[in-house]
Parts: structure tokens; C-alpha cells; sequence
């Protein structure tokens, strides 16, 4: 009976201990576009630890879009601890309107070997595509 009763705080002593094994400490996410002729945003983040974490998710949304999308999942750079740095860059990002300057959205987040996942940041940049220029360019340039 002594154990029946102590039996829901080692259940939960458990969960805790369970979930606190999976960790992600990232100090920095951050997007940016350092060559505003190219259709690229470079994304990068800083981690110190990733204990137990199988990958990282990177979604994208414009700020005036309800839902954000998947584009990328990355896999961590090694099992050693340490502070690792991860650079991503989208060249997927297109408008249908090139004269918008609306913002672009992207959320990090970590997924667990267990299968849980932990939302880590967003980071926001304005962006204005050139996608239309350089496709009519390139249109050009096939019949000269």
C-alpha cells in the first residue's frame, strides 16, 4: 500500500527528469540579406547545447500569411559539446508582387530524439525580390 501511494510522484519524478534531458540552448537566431541583387536570405543561429536533439526545423511564412511553411530541416553538426554556429540560406523566397517590401518570417525549432519539439525564436527581415528582373533578363539575354 506504501507504494501505491507514493506512486504518482515518482511518476511524474520521472517525466521530469525525461524531459529535462532534452535541451537546446540557442543564444542567437538571426536573418539577414547581404547582397540585395541576389534572391537570398542567410539565416543563422548559435547553439551551446543539444543534448538529445536529432534536428533543427526552419519554417517561413510573409508576415500577412496565417500559416508558415516548412523549408528546411538540418541536421546538428556533431555530438560534441561546444558552441556551434549553423548557417542556412534560403533562395526559395519569391512575391508575387515585386514592388511589396512585406517582411519575412522564419521560426526555428528543435526536435528530440524522443519526438518532442521545442520552439526555439523567430527571426523577421524585410525583403523585395528581384526574381522578376532577373527572370525577364534572363528571357532576354536566350533570344540575343
Amino acid at each position: 500500500m506504501r507504494i501505491s501511494r507514493h506512486l504518482p510522484i515518482l511518476l511524474i519524478l520521472i517525466f521530469v527528469l525525461a524531459a529535462a534531458s532534452n535541451y537546446v540552448m540557442v543564444r542567437e537566431f538571426k536573418a539577414n540579406i547581404p547582397d540585395a541583387s541576389k534572391n537570398e536570405i542567410h539565416l543563422m543561429w548559435v547553439s551551446e547545447n543539444e543534448s538529445n536533439l536529432n534536428q533543427y526545423v526552419l519554417k517561413r511564412k510573409m508576415v500577412s500569411d496565417s500559416d508558415f511553411n516548412l523549408i528546411a530541416e538540418v541536421q546538428p553538426q556533431s555530438t560534441a559539446a561546444g558552441v556551434k554556429t549553423y548557417n542556412y540560406v534560403d533562395r526559395n523566397v519569391f512575391r508575387n508582387n515585386a514592388d511589396n517590401n512585406e517582411p519575412v518570417v522564419y521560426e526555428l525549432h528543435a526536435v528530440f530524439t524522443n519526438g518532442q519539439k521545442e520552439f526555439i525564436g523567430q527571426a523577421e527581415v524585410n525583403y523585395s525580390s528581384t526574381a522578376i528582373r532577373r527572370t525577364w533578363g534572363s528571357i532576354k539575354a536566350m533570344f540575343q
